[in-house]
C-alpha cells in the first residue's frame, strides 16, 4: 500500500531479529525468499526505506493483530477442507 501511495520514506518495524537483518544487508534465505523478493521489489517505489528491529514486548498490539489473522486464516482453512 504504502509503494503505490506517494509515500516517499518508510520505516518498517518488525520483531523477528533475523528479518530485521537480512532485509538491512539484503540477503535471502530459501524459507524467506517470497517475502523478501516482496519487500525488495516495493521498496524501490519509496525514497527511503529503513528496517529497525523492535523486541516482542514492545511490540503487543500488532502481535496480537498478527496472531489473530493467523488463526482467521487457519479457521478458514480448516472450513475449506484444506
Amino acid at each position: 500500500m504504502a509503494a503505490f501511495s506517494n509515500i516517499k520514506s518508510l520505516v518498517i518495524r518488525s520483531d523477528p531479529l533475523t528479518l530485521v537483518t537480512l532485509l538491512k544487508e539484503k540477503e535471502s534465505r530459501p524459507g524467506l525468499f517470497g517475502i523478501l523478493f516482496d519487500i525488495y521489489h516495493f521498496s524501490s517505489y519509496v525514497e527511503l526505506i529503513s528496517f529497525c528491529f523492535i523486541p516482542c514486548l514492545q511490540n503487543v498490539e500488532a502481535d496480537g493483530v498478527d496472531k489473530s489473522a493467523l488463526a482467521d486464516a487457519v479457521v478458514s482453512s480448516s472450513r475449506l477442507g484444506a
